[in-house]
């Protein structure tokens, strides 16, 4: 990734592990939980950490957490330790301060720490290739003089993304996922991008336990583990789950409003990355080790020079994000943050440190990914350093009755269209003569009182704000919201946006762009009567009228405009990049004739020959389609096989062999997944409806599977015209489509996952190689592409037509209920 790249709010586009909006301080930390009153004489102190406590227990519920512990260690003293809710539903068991719960990735820091402790003893270095250590562990990079070492693995810059399709059943032991992996492509270039990985993490533990012939929990055992006296803390599988202080592990199902427990998974192959179970007594001595310059009890177990080593910024995560050794690095408030969030089924969890104040804080809890943790971070930091601001905002007075009556005239739902929102309906409420604004998928974000300059600050934090816009009459139109220097605008639902310029006029400019900067084609089309240009891997960025200077600055970031450059018959040749004066780029047209009427969407339709491929569809019976799935940056070749009939009845079997299966079945009442390495699942909602778009009748009949169809321009892509139109479903997001102008197939698809773990996630299909085969078009070759598993190929080697299928293979039963 060019460094300039991220200038255009690349954070976005990552799931987990980017600055998505209202995560706040954190990226994606999928983190925090509980409260505890703790030992402290300083009695202001002790006043903070009872409201801390209260409030975080307020989120907790809001969250729908079971359970959670917090300890916090300020000073070398553990000054708050306790727990918060129960650790088991059924039986209403109260969490404690010795409640276990995974930790999750935060393990990685302690695999960090064992490999410093070894460089101190000069038995490896950092930059050792892993090789030395694992000879069989050669990955295929492009330059093949070039070697992984264990810095590259320990900061996630080797170029390779997550493997977890490698490890996550379980069945294929340590040594086996790393020879598989060397099979792997690498999905981006060595050193240049930040791409989070477990499995190699997996392999520097490995190897650095391997440097002095011995494995990695016998390491953390003997070298972290007893000297601080974590007694009840474990990467044993089999003696974790007979702990009687294991909590039970959730999840929130948000459209069925209840919980789900879950099975804890053994990750017993990925240990080095995020297999220890432990509880907030013992984290608070880990704590303890991490703030006091590497001593524990007055014993130094560690250099300061090595734990440093793994605080040093290693790798751009995103704006103002670095990842080091183990760690994430941030700063609050001018300070340097030290920090890691961990989720696995059933549990989330944080550790965060501000080792220039010498505070530090962990957060366990019993439910997978949650949003409390980024939230919780801003709660806990201010409390220990900015209660005074606190105090000051809490006793702001204001005349009640008049913010209730100029809130009044804010009320109602706005439309969100930016980062991982897609026509998501924002509300802004009001409740006990409070203002918020509930944001779906995240919380009700309560406001704090108008500045003077009319913004509402969010009550957790002072980095997002709110404001609105009115028209000449007074009349609301749109909600605003402040982040990050970004400004984004919100059309109040239901309200028509008025044209700025007659739409005809913005016709000349429509088109594609290709771009060295982003390796792709910036399009241009009009959205809300507006020009507007999507950039690749980020999102459509409005565009404001020309200023006096020809540049058209992005509605929510001023700062960044774009230049239209014509040749000297004034036609549209290219367009340039602009941040303030510093032109960053110039992407050429890829077309520089007139640009054509665009075709309706009956007339794409007609084109398609949507009619006479429906009655095919729904005449030719049952179909089955055999083929085969490479999965290119994890190195597995797989089968899959589709059976379906009319609409409402498809079922999806992948199998990869020792890495394991996933079953995927649509019926008209419901949908469920069976994978072999997680947790069955019924899908609702908005996971529902995206199991209905996996059926192959979604790629014929747009109309019955997607509540709007629009036309928004034409593109070139591989020398063929094609027609771009966006399909927007009722509650998933929508999906922008690219049609052969020729012979109407579908020939690429861009949309977004959406996953309750990870939010969602940036998709590319490929369709390619089509045939004419019981009266359809179909794509014998699909490749699909996200930066979470990289490229995976799908051909077909034979479809079959007028089947009957029992309609019970339709329906998946939970084999954990006996089903």
């Amino acid at each position: 990734m060019k460094t300039n790249k991220n200038i255009l709010i690349r954070h976005w586009s990552r799931a987990k592990l980017s600055n998505i909006i209202l995560s706040i301080i954190l990226i994606s930390l999928a983190l925090l939980s509980s409260p505890v009153i703790a030992t402290s004489d300083d009695d202001k102190m002790q006043h903070r950490l009872e409201k801390l406590s209260t409030q975080l227990d307020e989120k907790r519920q809001e969250f729908h957490i079971p359970g959670m512990a917090l300890a916090i260690v300020k000073d070398n003293k553990v000054i708050f330790s306790k727990g918060f809710g129960v650790s088991d539903l059924g039986k209403q068991t109260p969490v404690t301060s010795q409640t276990l719960f995974a930790i999750g990735s935060t393990t990685k820091a302690f695999t960090a720490t064992l490999i410093g402790m070894l460089v101190d003893e000069g038995k490896i270095q950092w930059d050792d290739p892993v090789t030395k250590y694992l000879p069989y562990l050669q990955f295929n990079l492009e330059n093949k003089t070039e070697q992984i070492t264990l810095r590259d693995m320990m900061s996630h810059q080797t170029g390779f993304t997550r493997f977890n399709i490698l490890y996550a059943n379980g069945k294929v032991d340590r040594n086996g996922i790393l020879k598989a992996a060397i099979k792997a492509e690498p999905w981006a270039d060595f050193r240049k991008e930040f791409h989070y990985t477990n499995l190699m993490v997996v392999g520097a533990g490995v190897a650095a336990a391997q440097s002095i012939d011995s494995d990695w929990e016998t390491l953390l055992e003997q070298r972290l583990l007893e000297p601080l006296g974590m007694t009840n803390t474990t990467s044993n599988f089999e003696k974790v789950i007979q702990d009687p202080q294991l909590s039970k592990g959730y999840m929130w199902l948000t459209e069925q409003a209840k919980h789900k427990q879950l099975a804890m998974h053994d990750i017993t192959n990925i240990a080095p990355a995020g297999a220890i179970n432990s509880n907030v007594e013992d984290m608070a001595k880990w704590l303890q080790l991490q703030l006091a310059n590497s001593k524990y009890k007055g014993k130094r177990l560690i250099s300061e020079d090595q734990i440093e080593e793994t605080r040093k910024p290693q790798i751009k995560i995103a704006a103002g994000a670095h990842y080091g050794l183990g760690w994430m690095l941030r700063e609050y408030q001018g300070q340097k943050m030290v920090a890691h969030d961990g989720s696995v089924e059933g549990y989330s969890a944080i550790v965060a440190m501000l080792p220039e104040s010498d505070i530090g804080f962990v957060l366990l809890t019993n439910v997978t990914s949650t949003g409390l943790l980024g939230v919780s971070v801003q709660m806990i930091w201010d409390t220990l350093l900015n209660e005074s601001q606190q105090e000051i905002a809490d006793n702001i007075i204001t005349n009640e009755v008049e913010t209730k009556l100029s809130y009044d005239v804010y009320v109602g739902e706005y439309i969100a269209n930016f980062g991982s929102f897609n026509d998501t309906i924002f509300n802004f409420h009001i409740k006990d003569d409070k203002a918020y604004v509930d944001v779906p998928g995240q919380m009700d974000y309560e406001l704090k009182a108008p500045d003077k300059n009319g913004k509402m600050y969010f009550t957790v934090t002072d980095t997002v704000s709110i404001t609105f816009d009115k028209d000449d009459s007074g009349n609301v139109t749109a909600l605003r919201m402040q982040q990050g220097g970004m400004n984004f605008e919100l059309p109040k639902k239901g309200l028509l946006i008025a044209a700025e310029i007659d739409v005809l006029d913005l016709q000349k400019f429509l088109g594609s762009y290709s771009s060295k900067m982003f390796n792709g084609d910036l399009k241009v089309f009009i959205q809300n009567h507006r020009l507007t240009v999507d950039v690749p891997g980020q999102m459509a960025f409005e565009l404001q009228l020309p200023d006096v200077n020809g540049h058209r600055h992005f509605r929510i970031k001023d700062t960044m405009s774009i230049v239209f450059e014509t040749d000297e018959h004034n036609v549209i040749t290219a367009l340039s990049l602009y941040k303030s004066d510093t032109k960053l780029d110039t992407a050429q047209r890829n077309e520089t004739k007139s640009v054509e009427k665009l075709p309706t969407v009956a007339e794409i339709l007609q084109l398609r020959q949507t009619s006479q491929r429906k009655k095919a569809l729904l005449s030719a019976g049952g179909f089955r389609i055999r083929g085969t799935i490479s999965m290119a940056q994890s190195g597995v070749v797989g089968s899959i096989e589709s059976s379906f009939q009319d609409y409402n009845q498809f079922r999806e079997e992948v199998d990869l062999g020792q890495y394991g299966s996933i079953i995927t079945a649509l019926y008209a009442d419901g949908a469920a997944t069976a994978p072999s390495f997680s947790s069955f699942r019924e899908h609702h909602g908005k996971y529902f409806e995206q199991i209905q778009k996996m059926h192959p009748a979604a790629m014929i009949d747009w109309q019955y599977f997607y509540k709007d169809i629009q036309v928004l321009g034409v593109d070139t892509i591989n020398g063929k015209k094609t027609y771009i139109l966006k399909l927007k479903g009722e509650k998933t997001l929508a999906s922008t489509i690219f049609v052969d102008a020729e012979t109407g197939d579908v020939i690429k698809q861009e949309s977004k996952m959406l996953n309750p773990l990870l939010g969602s996630i940036a998709v590319t299909t490929i369709y390619e190689n089509y045939h004419d085969i019981h009266g359809l078009r179909i794509p014998y070759k699909v490749t699909v592409k996200n930066d979470f598993n990289g490229t995976s190929t799908i051909e077909l080697d034979s479809i079959d037509a007028g089947l009957s299928f029992d309609p019970s293979i339709f329906i998946l039963k939970n084999p954990s209920k006996g089903e």
